[in-house]
């Protein structure tokens, strides 16, 4: 796939934070993007609550953040309508989840808008207005390793001058939408994990995250999801999820969610080693 992120086949607290090089933007075009954007216009359109909030003092940002994913496509984005808020109108053009933190570090960089279609296990309509720490409460091990990390991160942003990082997981079901309310229907619909069948029921999902201190002072967080069958990755790839998910710890596991399917998975690498 595009982006791995495991570097070797033992688990590491990795923070992993760098500079985009210039030349890339934080907006990423794939084979899917027809796909997606469809598939985003019909979330948005069914249920826009569930997967847009906004702060009613979050316009002037949402307007630095049109206009800077806009720099960031070439400028091929359609205007937003009358009445439309400008990141809900971004939300529908890109395969990214946008979301906006206020520039505020005495309250810890609150969410204060978002465009969320497809997350991993979370939802915008609980996360508006918590700050860094209360987003991340419940992430193993973030208050101790990288809290203070993230909020200096944050305070250090450059005007346009954006970094990132990738994230990874392994979920149960290929659906990008993967709030929190659709997560025991998923269940109930997929066939059950066996070790023979892993490797194409677990989907490997990697988020690459941008982060842009914008010009007026807020800042922009974009994720894009990719993911494929676990079958597709190459050799040395499954190699290193395996050895991952040997020393992952068992916290971290529950948290991204792999905990209930751990064992037929890492069954599946190994067969599929020898």
């Amino acid at each position: 796939m595009q982006y791995f992120p495991l570097a070797s086949d033992r688990f590491r607290h990795d923070f992993g934070v760098r500079a985009l090089p210039a030349e890339q933007s934080i907006i990423d075009v794939t084979g899917e993007h027809a796909a997606e954007l469809a598939l985003r216009a019909s979330l948005l359109d069914q249920n826009r609550d569930a997967h847009f909030r906004a702060a009613a003092d979050s316009l002037d940002a949402q307007r630095d953040a049109f206009d800077w994913i806009d720099r960031q496509t070439g400028g091929v984005l359609t205007k937003p309508p009358s009445g439309e808020p400008p990141l809900l109108t971004a939300g529908r053009q890109v395969q990214e989840d946008l979301v906006l933190l206020r520039d505020d570090f005495s309250a810890g960089y609150p969410i204060c808008a978002g465009v969320v279609c497809f997350p991993s296990g979370w939802s915008i309509e609980e996360k508006l207005e918590q700050n860094v720490w209360q987003v991340h409460d419940v992430v193993p091990e973030f208050a101790a390793l990288a809290a203070d990390k993230t909020v200096r991160l944050l305070r250090g942003l450059k005007p346009l001058r954006p970094v990132w990082r990738l994230n990874w997981g392994v979920r149960s079901s290929a659906e990008l939408n993967q709030t929190p309310a659709r997560l025991a229907e998923l269940a109930c619909r997929a066939e059950p994990i066996t070790a023979r069948n892993a490797g194409r029921r677990c989907w490997f999902r990697v988020e690459r995250q941008t982060m842009t201190r914008l010009a007026g002072g807020a800042i922009l967080f974009t994720i894009h999801t990719y993911q494929v069958a676990v079958e597709s990755l190459d050799a040395p790839q499954r190699g290193r999820l395996l050895g991952t998910l040997q020393t992952c710890p068992e916290a971290t596991l529950r948290y991204k969610g792999i905990w209930p399917f751990r064992c037929e998975l890492m069954e599946y690498l190994r067969s599929a080693a020898g």
